[in-house]
């Protein structure tokens, strides 16, 4: 997740309705579901599109179409992240030093407004030499995201994370970002 150096307001915290997600092995995330839990392997690349979408390359009246891309910072080690759009995984991002960029075609029914969560870890590595994992833990709402490329940006020291539309000149975060409290990890 590319870095942003921005000074942010402080931001309106709100909570959004998504499904949580808990990480049961160190970059491995598991989608926590009222009856059953689903695994996203490792080593799955970004996902194409969205999940019970028919037929996602051929876009019909109904639907959206849409990228975000994901890159590595430079003090970025590895990276495993989900985004979710209205509580629905639509991209599964695993980049590291040999993956530094990924990018998701997401296609959504139309719909006014889509709130998202950015959801993981990184690993960054510290001036001193040693490595950090970070959470990823950041959401927002996009409104008329059709054929926008967006990018997947953290800021304050990788503690506010967003998708910013890769047109905007800086990429600042929506006004409406905020931790999810979507994203957990196991206590254990």
């Amino acid at each position: 997740m590319r870095r942003a150096v921005l000074k942010l307001p402080r931001l309106a915290v709100t909570r959004l309705a998504v499904t949580r997600l808990a990480v049961t092995r160190p970059a491995v995330p598991c989608l926590l579901l009222a009856h059953a839990a689903i695994a996203a392997p490792p080593g799955t690349p970004a996902s194409t599109s969205n999940p019970g979408t028919s037929n996602p390359g051929t876009p019909n009246a109904g639907t959206i179409n849409f990228r975000v891309v994901d890159e590595t910072d430079p003090q970025e080690i590895s990276e495993d992240t989900v985004l979710f759009i209205d509580g629905k995984q639509v991209a599964h991002y695993q980049l590291d030093r040999t993956h530094l960029t990924s990018v998701a075609q997401i296609t959504l029914p139309k719909a006014d407004h889509y709130d998202y969560a950015l959801c993981g870890r990184i690993t960054v590595l510290l001036p001193d030499g040693s490595t950090q994992q970070k959470i990823i833990d950041g959401g927002a709402t996009l409104h008329h995201p059709e054929g926008i490329l967006y990018r997947a940006l953290a800021a304050d020291d990788f503690t506010i994370f967003y998708l910013a539309d890769s047109r905007a000149d800086p990429p600042n975060p929506p006004y409406d970002a905020h931790h999810t409290d979507a994203c957990s990890l196991p206590v254990s």
